[in-house]
């Protein structure tokens, strides 16, 4: 890392940052320039990656792929994450796919599910004649497109038209097949054969198959993992033996994020996160009527954090429920609808809940909702209740006015809400 100096560290950077991004990276497009890069420096990025995080890294000729498993795999749910169903499919897709041409179409996919699924009586048979089945599968061929498994030959507004048409029962869509990327899409270090259930596929270290405690490298990756993938990472959310180790090198390890993705880690008492919107994966939803539901709701929720709190508190149903009335009387005059369902305190809630979660801001609870020190970031400071109008519906763009804990760094104002690698602890 110390070698990570002038043109050949900025390229480094450049290619660590992109992988943490998008995982597979095709000598095409935008990504020629960083395949290229990978390249010429492939002997530090592998030791960076396998030092820092334990993910292998695979550099072909016009392919660069990083084998990534997250530490904590739903920790901070994404509401558009697939279904079980889609999984599965996506599954049974690759499956097939290796006996498929290089080219195929979803009809002949199709076939092949439902003659592999009849054939197993323990995998729940496909039925393509069904809408629900093949909308499904569509949302799984479209997974394996955005992997690189699949890629339409035609514009891709015509393969999407194709698709719809596929899923209305009067189309279909055509696919190159690209075998060496089906062959190893799903990222699994526990053989499934060898696993005890579908949680133990991701187990990344000894330590994990119960063989003792972790070593130092286990942990040091372990706390990468984290730090590069969530929007938030508090201490109370950590095992024992992670806190302990932050504790010790914590300079160590913020220093090696610092360099090694040119980014800002802010440390704070509850928590430690990376501080920078180029780097994240996933937006808070930007000029929509979910966003401005979302940050109303998180605005009044704040109103009970103490800027010095460390520690997330309940906020009961009944309360949950009254304040997302107050939301949608608050916006109702410039959001009238969300997901063309008219502003109640319901849709508030379905609507604007996950999103929150999905940025570690708050947490599900049985009785509630647990508000995390984070969100107090989302208050807004002018006491005048959430802005919904123009641009300013996107955040409230200030940061509170608190002075600095001691040994610690106040954040900067933000004007977005740093995604899902790139939450604020505050």
């Amino acid at each position: 890392m110390k070698d990570w100096t002038g043109q050949e560290g900025h390229e480094c950077r450049e290619v660590v940052r992109a992988l943490l991004h998008t995982p597979v990276l095709r000598r095409e497009g935008r990504h020629r320039r960083l395949v290229d890069q990978a390249r010429r420096h492939e002997e530090q990025l592998r030791v960076w990656f396998d030092r820092q995080l334990g993910w292998p890294l695979v550099v072909e000729r016009d392919l660069i792929r990083l084998l990534k498993i997250p530490e904590d795999p739903g920790r901070y749910p994404d509401p558009a994450v697939p279904s079980s169903r889609q999984c599965a499919l996506y599954c049974l897709l690759l499956a097939v796919l290796a006996d498929c041409d290089r080219q195929t179409v979803i009809s002949e996919l199709a076939d092949r599910v439902t003659a592999l699924t009849t054939a197993h009586r323990s995998l729940r048979r496909f039925d393509a004649t069904s809408t629900r089945e093949r909308r499904d599968l569509v949302a799984a061929l479209r997974l394996l497109a955005v992997g690189g498994v699949l890629r339409s030959p035609r514009e891709a507004g015509v393969t999407a038209d194709s698709e719809q048409a596929y899923i209305a029962g009067r189309g279909n869509a055509i696919y190159d097949v690209d075998h060496r990327l089906a062959a190893s899409a799903v990222i699994c270090p526990v053989p499934p054969s060898q696993a005890d259930g579908p949680d133990t596929l991701l187990r990344v270290t000894e330590g994990d198959r119960g063989g003792g405690a972790r070593t130092d490298t286990e942990l040091r990756q372990a706390l990468m993992r984290r730090l590069v993938d969530d929007p938030v990472v508090y201490l109370e959310d950590l095992p024992p033996d992670q806190r302990e180790y932050l504790s010790v090198h914590r300079k160590e390890l913020t220093a090696e994020l610092t360099l090694g993705l040119d980014t800002r880690v802010e440390v704070r008492t509850e928590g430690l996160a990376i501080v920078d919107s180029r780097f994240s994966d996933i937006e808070f939803p930007a000029a929509s009527a979910v966003s401005v539901a979302a940050l109303a709701l998180a605005d009044l929720l704040a109103g009970g954090v103490d800027p010095a709190q460390t520690d997330s508190f309940l906020v009961g149903h009944d309360r949950l429920v009254e304040l997302a009335g107050l939301v949608a009387k608050q916006i109702r005059r410039v959001v009238p609808n969300i997901e063309r369902k008219p502003v109640d305190g319901s849709v508030v809630l379905k609507y604007s809940v996950p999103v929150l979660m999905q940025f570690g801001l708050v947490d599900p609870h049985k009785d509630g909702v647990l508000v995390r020190p984070a969100l107090a970031r989302y208050r807004d400071p002018s006491g005048r209740g959430v802005r919904v109008t123009g641009e300013a519906a996107l955040l409230f763009g200030q940061d509170l006015d608190v002075p600095p804990r001691q040994g610690k760094r106040q954040a900067p104002p933000t004007s977005t809400l740093e995604g899902h690698s790139d939450g604020i602890a505050d």
